[in-house]
């Protein structure tokens, strides 16, 4: 399963309009995320996830881990956290297991954790290059299709340059995925880009994210977010954000929040 979406909402820059070395903190967060989506089946898949991440930050270089609960219902075999990678259940769709009327279960634990580590190279006064790296641990359990089952790495870079208030990003890399004879994953490509308006305490965000599909009978991960980050004081923002699938890899609908709590910096 891949990371959920609130966890990485987390990582859109707030008040990035004034470039400044890194402060170092500590960060906790912890929210709820829903989505719902048919993933190319006949019958929707609902997911509720609550993540729990640290993320610690010293000067250009911070290293974040993340783990989810994650509370699924719809047909078996569909892991919806992964773009609708289906295994040996009943799905119809893209990965189609089989039978005119699939078998809708409802199932949860734990998801898979991320541990990543970003660097943040200034390139320029207003101009950033963060190169990342990531690796899935898979501890959601493949029994109940909350996982794949496999150890995945991630490896991205993003320039991302502020323009006064407002802030663009644009970004690629290569997921390589861990493969089994019940997922023959593939590596694949994904890209993407984000608008960032600093106002005041408030980050308006609006992101594009793309992924190839990890089967080769999945569908491209293809979504449109839109957030809203309210810093509170030094050490508490909020966060709310709402999203929107483009292609049968994503779903059809997702909102979540969250909190983060921050200690230095």
């Amino acid at each position: 399963m891949r990371i959920t979406k609130a966890a990485a909402m987390a990582a859109i820059p707030i008040a990035l309009a004034t470039p400044a070395a890194a402060d170092d903190y500590v960060q906790f967060s912890t929210g709820i995320d829903y989505s719902s989506g048919d993933y190319g089946d006949t019958v929707d898949t609902d997911m509720l996830a609550v993540p729990f991440s640290v993320k610690v930050q010293r000067g250009n270089f911070d290293v974040k881990l993340t783990l989810p609960y994650v509370d699924v219902t719809g047909p078996e075999g569909v892991i919806p956290g992964d773009g609708g990678v289906r295994g040996p259940g009943n799905g119809n769709g893209n990965g189609g297991g089989g039978t005119a009327d699939p078998v809708v279960s409802s199932r949860s634990g734990l998801g898979d954790a991320v541990l990543s580590a970003t660097y943040s190279m200034p390139i320029g006064e207003s101009t950033w290059f963060d190169t990342t790296g990531k690796v899935k641990f898979p501890t959601a359990s493949e029994a109940k299709f909350l996982g794949t089952g496999t150890t995945d790495f991630t490896l991205q870079g993003e320039l991302l340059h502020a323009f006064g208030p407002l802030s663009a990003s644009v970004r690629g890399g290569r997921r390589f995925n861990g493969s089994s004879d019940v997922y023959p994953l593939e590596d694949v490509w994904q890209a993407g880009g984000g608008l960032y308006l600093a106002s005041g305490n408030s980050t308006f965000g609006l992101d594009y994210d793309w992924r190839e599909g990890s089967l080769a009978t999945s569908p491209d991960r293809s979504e449109i977010t839109g957030s809203l980050t309210q810093k509170l004081n030094d050490r508490l923002r909020l966060q709310g954000y709402a999203y929107t699938g483009l292609a049968d890899g994503s779903p059809d609908i997702g909102a979540g929040a969250q909190v983060l709590y921050r200690i230095g910096g």
